[in-house]
């Protein structure tokens, strides 16, 4: 019998073998792919690094801005992860891998051979689902030169959202609103990516790819270098995780369980600070029954999720506005999944109260009304 057994070596699955094989525990590890270089873009702020060296950061962005109706400087480093450098200070060593793609019974197999049974196979270990119901986020990106990116970025650099509707002609854009997410990734190359950070169901990638071109068009952006661009990146994240209950019998981590934020879709951090505290947990016999138990700030969340999902465009422009005039600590309790409820309380209220009153009719009647409705 193995001590724990960890299924999925994403950065939740790996962050958590990891620690419990440094514990001293007898770790199994299953993973499709088990030595694969993660695939997506990662982001953190400074100080969530915590005790990560600087190796791990692929590139920091010191000045990252916000800009809405204006432009807001964000007060706080933000940093692209170097993916490889991350896996290789989170080893594997003594840690048994098997090669395998594990369905549902499969997992709840497993407690035949481990003490301890984690799901870390991601929001949809099935591959993504057509035609999927569920909120997410999706994003469509491409990676081009400083030199290409320049006029996206207007002298920014980086953007953590820019919200101007220049994604589209229309005076008056039917929603969802999208944003445009600018970071620079070290060695002269930039992601320029559109993103919807939340709509039921997701805002389609090719949709995405169409406001993108039209906005960095507008913006001068050479676009025979969006069209074939040095990488392209695709992101889709269930903001509710998997949304169902974990296998019966193991622990569900990431966002196989409920460790994104259902507001912004950050899981990274989140799964990265928790993996040593569990991993003690199990290691000493006393592993939870629940790995992120529902709390009063998932209700919070919650709220503020209902209100993305059904914000018109100008209303959530208007959101933002409200986030990127706060204080920095308000914005980090909004944006972290470690808040608790009374901090991101604080913080959605501050966001309200500097919110014109024809925006704060619209996020009233967003929170407690019916959602937009997308035309064909």
């Amino acid at each position: 019998m193995y001590d724990v057994a960890v299924v999925g070596l994403g950065p939740a699955g790996r962050a958590l073998a990891s620690r419990c094989a440094a514990h001293g525990a007898s770790v199994l590890a299953v993973d499709p792919r088990p030595s694969a270089v993660w695939a997506p873009t990662y982001g953190i702020w400074g100080e969530e690094l915590g005790a990560l060296p600087e190796r791990v950061v692929r590139h920091r962005v010191r000045d990252p801005q916000l800009r809405a109706r204006g432009q807001h400087s964000l007060g706080r480093d933000y940093l692209v992860l170097d993916n490889a450098g991350l896996q290789a200070e989170l080893p594997l060593e003594g840690v048994s891998v098997r090669r395998d793609r594990l369905s549902d019974a499969r997992v709840a197999a497993l407690r035949a051979e481990a003490r301890v049974v984690v799901d870390a196979r991601g929001a949809r270990p099935g591959g993504v689902v057509v035609d999927d119901p569920a909120p997410a986020q999706t994003a469509f990106g491409v990676v081009v030169s400083e030199e290409v990116a320049a006029p996206a970025l207007q002298g920014a650099e980086g953007l953590l959202m820019d919200w101007r509707n220049d994604w589209t002609d229309d005076p008056e854009p039917a929603g969802p609103a999208t944003f445009l997410y600018g970071i620079p990734l070290g060695e002269g190359r930039v992601l320029l990516e559109e993103t919807c950070l939340a709509a039921a169901p997701g805002l389609p990638i090719e949709e995405l790819r169409r406001r993108l071109r039209h906005r960095l068009g507008s913006r001068g952006v050479d676009l025979a270098a969006v069209d074939s661009p040095l990488e392209r990146e695709i992101v889709r994240i269930p903001m509710r995780g998997r949304g169902a209950p974990p296998v019966e019998g193991t622990l569900a981590v990431g966002v196989a369980g409920r460790g994104g934020h259902v507001v912004t879709g950050y899981s990274m951090a989140h799964s990265l600070g928790m993996a040593d505290g569990l991993a003690r947990s199990i290691v000493e016999g006393r592993a939870p029954e629940e790995v992120d138990p529902r709390g009063a700030d998932d209700l919070v969340r919650e709220v503020g999720l209902r209100a993305l999902l059904r914000l018109d465009v100008p209303g959530t422009v208007e959101l933002f506005e409200g986030f990127g005039r706060m204080p920095v600590e308000l914005q980090r309790a909004f944006m972290s999944r470690d808040s608790g409820s009374a901090e991101l309380v604080r913080a959605m209220w501050e966001m309200f109260e500097v919110m014109p009153v024809r925006a704060k009719a619209e996020l009233v009647r967003a929170t407690l009304g019916s959602p937009w409705r997308r035309t064909p």
